[in-house]
């Protein structure tokens, strides 16, 4: 179809045939591939191009340009970005704490074709097929230049290049771009979200809801012993629990299509304007710190009004109002910075002293008024005291004290 990339190199140029396991691979629509490197599993699902996942197509997904990767995930090497070139992917593993002795025991791949999204789940049915398992990730990848992953850069690329390396192959992984979606997922929705894990970014961000074929991830690597021990003869309850498995890993490869698109969607205006969308004001909060990272000041700032303009709990109105302050007061923009901190003041319960010492501040050394400073000053020292006991109320108090010290010794001068 238009707009879609090439299909990537076939799963491998060697033959296929039906498998030796047709329990297993009836269950799975999975054919055995022969490799020079032995045999194994591959199991392909093909999506079409207009299918919804979190309210919009998957191939929206190819819409979205280099530069709006490279800011989502604050790394310049990835403006060159393009998702129909790239591979999302994602591991089962024979353990969750990685290391030498952890084996991935299936690599799901997913790509954007001429058809429309295509997942080929590689399995090994014991750790003899992992040579072949890992020849056939490799030609799955050759004509890919981006990796999507999440919490990859940390568990799936690593233990990926070690498996490759303890089998002395390449890894096929080391020259890829690589976008790992949990760290922009984290700086995106963790001010308002109990979780970041993927699972429940797809309940609470795209709005699915997984079958019950789903199977809990801590489960994977037993389940997987117990299908190993049967030694291809499973009985029907392990083989029922594998195939939740692979659906399990279908679901993350597919969810990490449409998570992309919405993670990079607030950053194809490359700071020219805010993004006209209907958000939560703790997203506008974390957006806003994003923004001001990159240092798309204008934006950033409207992110933060955006977000105060909304329903926040104390702590993060707390929080967007001193960032708000901080970005005045880093243009120069002090007065306005002087107008947030008193609202911050005033709309803020509970012992918070930063706004009075940045007012106290701002009267010494801008305005020149230093009953004004003394003034602010004393009331912080009056918030400072109900802060709970610890070196943290100590410390502020000591500064504090230190400066009403030095105020009324001008005063005094001055007089």
């Amino acid at each position: 179809r238009a707009g879609l990339a090439a299909p990537p190199a076939a799963p491998p140029a060697a033959a296929s045939h039906p498998a030796t396991e047709p329990d297993l691979a009836g269950h799975l629509t999975a054919e055995e591939v022969v490799t020079p490197a032995g045999r194994c599993l591959v199991a392909t699902h093909r999506y079409p191009p207009d299918e919804a996942r979190g309210g919009r197509p998957l191939a929206a997904t190819l819409a979205v340009q280099g530069a709006a990767v490279a800011a989502c995930s604050r790394d310049p090497r990835l403006a060159d970005f393009d998702f129909a070139r790239a591979a999302f992917l994602d591991t089962e593993t024979s353990g969750l704490a990685g290391g030498a002795g952890t084996f991935a025991f299936m690599v799901g791949v997913g790509t954007f074709e001429a058809e429309g999204y295509v997942v080929r789940q590689v399995f090994m049915r014991s750790p003899a097929e992992e040579r072949a398992l890992l020849h056939v990730v490799s030609e799955l990848l050759a004509r890919c230049n981006g990796l999507v992953t999440f919490n990859g850069r940390s568990f799936d690329a690593p233990l990926l290049n070690t498996r490759y390396a303890l089998q002395r192959q390449p890894s096929p992984l080391a020259d890829l771009l690589h976008l790992d979606l949990l760290p922009a997922a984290r700086q995106r929705w963790r001010l308002r979200l109990p979780s970041c894990a993927l699972g429940a970014l797809e309940q609470d961000i795209l709005a699915m809801q997984r079958s019950q074929a789903d199977v809990p991830g801590w489960l994977i690597p037993s389940i997987y012993q117990e299908y190993a021990r049967s030694q291809g003869r499973p009985r029907p309850e392990v083989l029922e629990d594998m195939t939740r498995v692979f659906y399990h890993n279908r679901e993350d490869i597919v969810s990490m299509a449409p998570l992309a698109a919405l993670l990079c969607a607030p950053f194809s205006l490359t700071g020219a304007a805010l993004p006209e969308a209907s958000l939560p004001a703790a997203d506008w909060l974390s957006l806003g710190r994003c923004y001001e990272e990159l240092e798309w000041l204008e934006t950033g700032e409207a992110a933060y009004r955006r977000a105060l303009a909304g329903a926040l709990p104390a702590e993060l109105r707390s929080l967007a109002l001193r960032r708000l302050g901080g970005l005045l007061k880093r243009q120069e923009r002090r007065a306005e910075a002087a107008a947030v901190w008193h609202d911050w003041i005033t709309s803020v319960p509970g012992p918070e002293v930063t706004p009075y010492e940045e007012l106290a501040k701002h009267h010494e050394w801008q305005e020149l008024d230093l009953a004004a400073a003394r003034k602010w000053t004393l009331w912080g020292l009056h918030t400072a005291r109900q802060l709970p006991p610890g070196p943290a109320r100590e410390e502020t108090l000591s500064s504090l004290q230190h400066r009403l010290e030095r105020l009324e010794r001008k005063l005094a001068e001055r007089d």
